[in-house]
């Protein structure tokens, strides 16, 4: 959808950006006047992998997948986007293209900042370096997760790990599609869905077309090492 001015009226859209929300408000205001807001349909790509990092983006409402595919269209889901989260920093910095692919994955909304922009702030604000400093570090950390849990796990750990880590809480479910949790954990839907329907014969999980609800955690826990 095309990009529009921030509306004044609306308030600021960068007090709850986890990066820019501990800036002073003055230097809050005269970023959000340079903000434009940007809105995606469910599906809607926002970045593609190798486009070039020209800006940032704080994500005001929705839900954002980042992801990279291999050469015969495999997803692999490095991180979720939620309110308050900055993406776009690390390429924008380092004057490289995308290394990832962002969709929403719900209606979303999010505030865009230039590379010009963020940088005129950095060279007058350097506690905003290093907060984006520390916020590459908690990023690579993700990643180095990631990359540990395909080598270190196997596929039943890694689905028993996901689902723990990701049900909402007291309902104890997830709503995901098998497609999407295979996406997530880097495996075949197939071999996902095997996977589930053991852990549903065994009463650990019910699973439904676009949900799973956890029954038995303590069982999912000692899968875990």
């Amino acid at each position: 959808m095309p990009e529009q001015p921030i509306n004044p009226s609306s308030g600021d859209p960068l007090a709850a950006s986890r990066l820019l929300g501990t800036l002073d408000p003055d230097d809050r205001a005269r970023l959000a006047e340079r903000c434009v807001e940007r809105r995606f349909e469910k599906g809607q790509t926002v970045y593609f992998e190798g486009d070039p990092a020209e800006s940032m983006l704080v994500l005001t409402a929705g839900k954002l997948k980042v992801s990279t595919y291999s050469s015969d269209g495999n997803e692999l889901v490095l991180s979720m986007v939620s309110p308050g989260e900055t993406i776009g920093e690390l390429g924008m910095l380092s004057q490289v293209p995308r290394s990832a692919t962002v969709t929403a994955i719900e209606p979303s909304r999010a505030v865009t900042l230039s590379r010009s922009v963020v940088m005129e702030l950095v060279e007058r604000r350097p506690a905003l370096a290093m907060a984006m400093l520390r916020q590459l570090a908690d990023m690579v950390r993700r990643v180095t997760g990631v990359a540990a849990d395909l080598v270190f796990l196997d596929l039943s750990q890694r689905v028993a790990k996901y689902l723990l880590e990701h049900a909402d809480q007291p309902s104890a479910e997830l709503r995901i599609t098998q497609t999407e949790l295979a996406s997530a954990i880097g495996a075949s839907r197939q071999r996902v869905n095997a996977c589930l329907q053991d852990f549903q014969r065994r009463h650990w999980i019910s699973v439904a077309p676009r949900s799973i609800r956890i029954d038995d955690p303590d069982r999912l826990r000692r899968l875990l090492p």
